[in-house]
């Protein structure tokens, strides 16, 4: 979006400049263009400001779960059955997979933002089946 507000910018510039008489409508071409520049660039802020705040929005989201699996996870290590230990390498699995998600989230650009956010909802969906399956196998350490 800004190379093409630049590309406009330098046609517009030039084509002013071809031609030194200048009249109130070569005037308002070059305020216009000014204008736009301005807009585009309270837009890209704009933009940036909200991926920002879904970016902290699903980190926390991923942090929260994090949690809750760590947690469980040490609840499993006390109990030391054969059933625990396969339940807790499952649970560490998928809390690592958030992990990965978590840094994605801290690391992607505005450009790859849309792929990134679809890539860790697939991923909050996955540990939230995950998580209910266990669960479902473990109730007594829900009660």
């Amino acid at each position: 979006m800004k190379k093409l507000f630049i590309l406009f910018a330098i046609s517009a510039s030039v084509a002013i400049g071809c031609n030194d008489n200048k009249d109130a409508a070569d005037e308002k071409i070059e305020e216009g263009a000014k204008d736009v520049g301005t807009g585009i660039e309270m837009k890209a802020d704009t933009i940036g400001n909200n991926i920002e705040a879904e970016r902290q929005k699903l980190a926390a989201r991923l942090d929260e779960r994090k949690r809750e699996m760590d947690a469980k996870i040490e609840e499993l290590k006390k109990d030391g059955s054969e059933k625990s230990k396969k339940a807790q390498k499952k649970l560490e699995e998928t809390r690592d997979d958030l992990a990965r998600k978590s840094e994605e989230v801290k690391n992607s650009t505005a450009e790859a933002w849309a792929n990134t956010k679809a890539d860790v909802e697939r991923g909050l969906e996955k540990a939230d089946r995950d998580w209910e399956e266990f669960k479902a196998d473990f109730k007594k350490l829900f009660q």
